[in-house]
């Protein structure tokens, strides 16, 4: 992430048609360094939240895109659902991160809401990750991570201090189940991509104008499960989300 500055910049010198940001980090430093060049926004949550339009509904400027906004509240009935004894669930993120906070404060209210206790614990780099993981596992029944960078590129750490203590992880992503997470009702991130590529040729042909084109959300979540983390924890699963089960290959 020290490095989006200055390829952001990069761009807007090799004049770019259009500029395409991946998650929020990236998003932010492409809208610094240009109010111009069209921009594409790939997976940012809350796009008006970070300050990077008007409103989501007509941004006003050019920047427009496509939300991840993650099905939160699916998230924690799964958590029910797969936990039923379950009384404390472990919140952790990056507090540096504009995305994550705003998702963590929806997953507060909404967990607290369906009785859970939560106990929430912050990182600022992936180095905190170990430390922050091991006091957390210790504390709770179940750790819910949100679409977040960070702990993102340090899922296998977080996996590996949650094994330890047998307790499963529900990460907002479905390519965190597949690092070791148990389960997530998520958006297809491959279908992400596409739908972002898709905008993104739209601009180019002149069909799309960034400043009048609402964001974007997606608001079918799909069942992702760790079959074979499931038996490694020994959680039953109910036949009925077992044949829901996007992740097939999560017994490989």
């Amino acid at each position: 992430q020290n490095n989006l500055h200055s390829m952001s910049r990069r761009f807007v010198s090799e004049k770019a048609a259009v500029m395409v940001g991946i998650a929020t980090p990236a998003a932010q430093a492409l809208a610094n360094a240009s109010r111009d060049i069209p921009i594409v926004l790939g997976a940012v949550t809350d796009p008006e939240g970070a300050g990077l339009v008007e409103t989501n509904e007509k941004p006003g400027g050019n920047v427009t895109g496509v939300s991840d906004i993650t099905p939160i509240r699916q998230q924690f009935e799964l958590i029910k659902e797969l936990l039923p004894e379950a009384k404390k669930v472990g919140l952790i993120y990056s507090s540096s991160e504009d995305n994550s906070v705003v998702q963590g404060n929806q997953a507060t209210e909404i967990a607290e809401e369906m009785g859970f206790e939560v106990v929430t614990m912050t990182v600022s780099s992936t180095n905190e990750v170990a430390q922050i993981s091991a006091a957390l596992t210790s504390k709770v029944d179940a750790i819910w991570v949100p679409t977040d960078n960070t702990v993102a590129s340090a899922m296998n750490t977080l996996v590996k201090e949650a094994d330890a203590r047998r307790v499963p992880v529900f990460p907002a992503v479905d390519t965190m189940v597949e690092q070791g997470g148990l389960a997530t009702i998520g958006l297809d991130q491959y279908e992400l991509g596409k739908a972002t590529g898709k905008m993104t040729a739209e601009i180019l042909k002149g069909k799309v104008i960034p400043a009048e084109e609402p964001i974007r959300f997606s608001t079918e979540g799909q069942l992702f499960l760790n079959e074979r983390k499931a038996d490694q924890l020994g959680i039953r699963v109910p036949v009925a989300l077992l044949e829901q089960n996007q992740l097939k290959e999560s017994r490989e």
